[in-house]
Parts: C-alpha cells; structure tokens; sequence
C-alpha cells in the first residue's frame, strides 16, 4: 500500500467493520487508507475514534449492509452511523454489494430516517462523499458545485456542516504519529 500511495493511486481499506477499532488505526497508520470502508466499530475506542474525527478521517457507510453482515446488530442501543452523524464525521452513505442486498441509495436513506437522522445530515453526508471522492480536483469542484445548486450553500444549513481538511496519508509516518 506504501507503493500505492507512493505512486499516486488512491486506497480505501474496510477496516472496523466486524474487527476491532484497531484495524481502523492499521488502515490509516499502516496501510496509508485515505478512506476507510465501513468502519463502525471506531466507535468502540474513544481514542482512536478522536483522532480520526479530527483528522477528518472519511468513512464509507453502508446502513443495510451494516445490519445484514451482522456487523451491527439492531439490537445496538446507537448505530455507530446515527453516532457519526451526531459528532460530525466525515462519513457518506453507500450501498453496499447491490446485487446481493439489492437496495438503492433512497432505501438506504429511509432506512437511516428510522434510527433517527434527519435531511441535513443525508445532505451533509453528501457534501462529504463529493469532497473525499477520488475524482481530479478540477471535477471535484463541479461536483460540489453541483451540489450547492441541488442543497444550496451547505454553510447555511441547520446544523455545523463543517467537513474537517482532509490530512493525507503521508502525513502519518507511523503509529506514534497517529495516537498522540
């Protein structure tokens, strides 16, 4: 994966989806993960969750899939995905193996709308997927600007919808750097 980021070539890693915490902090530190498939068990490790959050680390949820692989349970008091949408990470929304789960994105909003997320955070979620896609710049921005057409600016929307700067992978040299 060093060889990857060396080369330019963009990484998600599924991490923190079934396994521990600890694997989110392996993607990041050691496998130089620009955005983490997943990743709902970050939760369970206050540290490593805060420092993601303020790395602005992008996760790559996907509500049915979640629950279908067991990963979380509905049984779970707080969808790790409602927690992120609370604390302001930088997650987006995805559907997840389609032809399996045979879901579409709106099901997959409507499914979130149960656990309690509101519009602004569906909108919110949006505006985080367009800024961590792995597009070129350049088409990045007409993504974004796009969007700002369909929501309208989302700096004027209900609730902080602030997207921390993204901190690349190179920026981790190691575990120390990671966890302070």
């Amino acid at each position: 994966m060093q060889g990857a980021s060396a080369a330019g070539l963009h990484r998600t890693v599924h991490a923190g989806e079934a396994g521990p915490a600890k694997n989110v902090y392996i993607a990041l530190a050691e496998l130089f993960a620009e955005r983490i498939g997943h990743g709902y068990h970050v939760v369970d490790d206050p540290d490593i969750y805060a420092e993601c959050l303020e790395r602005g680390t992008h996760f790559e949820a996907c509500p049915y899939s979640s629950v279908l692989t067991g990963s979380v349970p509905l049984s779970d008091i707080k969808h790790p995905i409602v927690r992120f949408a609370e604390d302001n990470a930088n997650f987006s929304i995805s559907r997840d193996d389609p032809t399996i789960i045979q879901k579409t994105l709106d099901q997959e909003y409507e499914f979130l709308r149960g656990f309690g997320l509101k519009e602004v955070h569906l909108i919110r979620a949006n505006f985080n997927a367009a800024r961590c896609c792995f597009l070129p710049e350049d088409e990045k921005q007409l993504l974004m600007q796009k969007l700002i057409e369909v929501y309208g600016s989302y700096s004027t929307l209900p609730i902080q919808i602030d997207v921390p700067d993204y901190i690349p992978p190179k920026a981790l040299s190691g575990a120390g750097d990671f966890l302070h």
